[in-house]
């Protein structure tokens, strides 16, 4: 069974620096198996059926020094968000969120976010922008404010290649 990790807040400008290959190599080191990274944000690929979230973090934040949030989601669920009707549209991204939305969450989003969106299984919001993501206010960083909680962004072209990498 493939997995991805998908790691928050890394190699953008000139902070928070991992090298894909290290990465890789420190992944086979947890004993991950068949382990490919694609793009430097940070998505690493592994065939395993067992894996440790915390442990994985507690691995990255001694050997890189900081702090970088994982969250992990199966071909499954990847397979389950293409399949979407919102995921083809022009300017869809998604949010992998680190903790399931509550209902007061989702009720908070309702009022707040005038895009077409939905969160699907409870931990992911996939949503069509209406502008560009540099131009729009419902970026990562908005969701994780207004839920309290992690979250990384990936555009419906990284979902794609991730998936054809699984």
């Amino acid at each position: 069974m493939s997995f991805v990790a998908l790691l928050r807040g890394i190699n953008l400008g000139a902070k928070n620096k991992v090298d894909m290959k290290s990465l890789k190599v420190l992944f086979e080191e947890m004993g991950y198996e068949n382990v490919r990274t694609y793009i430097q944000t940070g998505n690493v690929i592994f065939d395993n059926g067992v894996y440790d979230v915390s442990a994985i973090e507690t691995v990255l934040r001694e050997k890189y020094g900081f702090d970088i949030p994982v969250i992990v989601r199966s071909r499954e669920e990847l397979e389950e968000i293409q399949q979407h009707p919102i995921f083809p549209k022009e300017q869809v991204y998604i949010m992998f969120l680190t903790n399931e939305v509550s209902d007061e969450h989702l009720a908070t989003l309702d009022s707040l976010v005038d895009d077409e969106f939905v969160v699907w299984n409870r931990k992911n919001i996939i949503i069509n922008l209406s502008t560009n993501y540099h131009k729009t206010k419902f970026t990562n960083n908005f969701f994780e404010k207004k839920l309290g909680m992690a979250s990384t962004a990936r555009n419906q072209n990284t979902v794609n290649k991730i998936m054809l990498k699984m």
